[in-house]
């Protein structure tokens, strides 16, 4: 099967996933117990049964703990289930990153970075700011979060979410 996408058929993952980490602590030896120091075996049999995926700390973990690197560890998972060679993945892989090197720059990333915390963004505008006037208006009127979505004929969640924001300056 060619790559179509680098991440083309997500179902297909946890079952390469599973196969991976479970052949190569086998092939190296390694026994679940072994590797507890990044994951317990109740966990690792989770992963290697594919009930579960690892956040991507417990993947980086694992990855240090059987021996590889992160990306290395993806590449084979990929391949896996791509039916092709960590070569072919990692190949793609170069030629996406340079193609997205040439739109994005590493400062463009590092300037979401505060060290290695990523900084806060201020709360995204509501995209419909005539719905967020009439839910202001309603609320100014006296009329409850209930009695403003029956009579705009809006949700109560999408009222709950306007209720507390303001219209700023600009709008």
């Amino acid at each position: 099967m060619a790559i179509s996408s680098l991440f083309g058929d997500i179902a297909l993952l946890k079952q390469a996933l599973a196969a991976v980490i479970r052949t190569i602590r086998e092939n190296l030896g390694f026994t679940q117990e072994s590797l507890a120091h990044a994951a317990s075996r109740t966990y690792l049999s989770r992963i290697e049964n594919a009930e579960t995926n690892p956040t991507i700390e417990k993947f980086a973990e694992l990855a240090e703990a059987l021996g590889l690197n992160p990306v290395s560890l993806m590449a084979l998972v990929l391949s896996t289930r791509d039916n092709t060679s960590t070569a072919d993945v990692l190949a793609k892989a170069t030629e996406d990153l340079k193609a997205l090197e040439a739109k994005i720059s590493p400062e463009d990333i590092r300037a979401h970075l505060a060290g290695m915390t990523i900084q806060k963004r201020p709360a995204a505008r509501p995209a419909d700011i005539l719905k967020l006037r009439k839910v202001l208006e309603c609320r100014g009127a006296g009329l409850s979060k209930a009695e403003t979505a029956r009579q705009l004929n809006l949700t109560r969640s999408t009222v709950g979410y306007l209720w507390d924001r303001t219209v700023s300056a600009e709008d």
